[in-house]
């Protein structure tokens, strides 16, 4: 009976050692299936209001990469040049400073941008679109890379309007003379001097100022942009002439991007398309409030026929010479993009 005792004890004794350690084995279990996944942190500057189509835009991207990641991609949006001007934030992004960023400047994202920027080449965003999808599309944004660039989506950016406190412009004849603020593009700069006018490089933020004091005499902005940032308000004279569209690009570090896990990277992707379908949608419904506001406030708008705006497209014709010439495209390229653009 002594010897049944102790062996009941022992046994006893090696069953409770065994359930401690599977007890003790457990916790660590439950840690490694609940191990926190890596949350990644995405700035986006920008240099516009958060009233503009640009953030509303950029608004949607943050909402979409959050939830479809559940929460492992984090977007913090940074309007209004808060983290400085276009082309210090276009170089933070190439340093890995920011994240993320859209605006221009275009020529040092990739100078193919320039196939897009050429004057009177869309008819409307559609067109544009057309070639932003396309494989000439893809081909500008792959450009990008040598710059350390993820040029992410290209969309609509508005066609350009001129604007000026001197005279109406209705020939090119009237643009001549005239101190017209332009970006830091060489397609913008080499259109207006085609037309003309003498071109002052003045940074977005400080264009108000300068129109008002007469630094610039106009500039040459899409309507979201001129009603956005009050132009109107320091300017006469409106010529509704469509003479540009420009790209709306947003661009990622790409060492950042790459580094991306690959769910991860196909939902920043795929959300910077849901960007540029916004951001489209809010520009055409935008540019009849735009066209409106901008009226009511006195300024005179002259609107161009048919062929009034074809004198125009022949004083500009120069540009395309230029920018083959220079090797920034080939004749082979222009044409693809014309062709696309053209639904060919």
């Amino acid at each position: 009976m002594k010897k049944l005792l102790i062996a009941l004890l022992i046994a006893l004794t090696v069953l409770t050692g065994c359930s401690k350690k599977e007890e003790a084995a457990a916790p660590e279990a439950t840690v490694e299936a609940k191990a926190p996944k890596t949350v990644y942190t995405i700035k986006v500057g920008h240099e516009f209001t958060t009233e503009s189509p640009r953030h509303k835009a950029l608004e949607a991207f943050k909402k979409y990469l959050e939830e479809k990641s559940e929460g492992q991609l984090r977007v913090e949006l940074f309007p209004a040049g808060v983290l400085g001007k276009e082309a210090e934030m276009l170089e933070s992004v190439k340093m890995g400073n920011i994240e993320a960023y859209v605006g221009g400047p275009f020529d040092a994202q990739t100078e193919k941008l320039n196939l897009i920027l050429m004057p009177f080449f869309f008819e409307n965003q559609e067109a544009l679109m057309r070639v932003a999808k396309s494989d000439v599309g893809d081909a500008i944004r792959k450009d990008a890379e040598k710059n350390n660039l993820k040029l992410l989506c290209i969309g609509d950016g508005g066609s350009r309007q001129i604007t000026n406190n001197k005279r109406e412009v209705k020939v090119p004849e009237d643009m001549k003379g005239l101190k017209i603020r332009t970006p830091g593009m060489e397609s913008i700069i080499k259109c207006m001097q085609a037309l003309g006018a003498n071109t002052v490089s003045i940074p977005y933020a400080d264009v108000y100022m300068a129109l008002k004091t007469g630094v610039a005499d106009g500039q040459e902005n899409p309507l979201a942009n001129i009603g956005d940032m009050k132009f109107y308000e320091v300017q006469k004279y409106m010529t509704y002439i469509d003479y540009q569209f420009h790209p709306e690009v947003m661009n990622m570090n790409l060492q950042f991007f790459n580094n991306l896990p690959s769910d991860l990277a196909t939902i920043v992707q795929d959300g910077a398309w849901v960007f540029t379908e916004e951001q489209n949608r809010l520009r055409s419904e935008m540019n009849d409030k735009y066209y409106q506001m901008i009226k009511e406030s006195g300024v005179q708008i002259y609107t161009l026929s048919s062929e009034e705006k074809k004198v125009f497209m022949d004083a500009c014709a120069p540009v395309y010479d230029y920018f083959i010439e220079k090797g920034t495209f080939s004749k082979e390229e222009l044409e693809a993009v014309r062709s696309v653009a053209q639904g060919k």
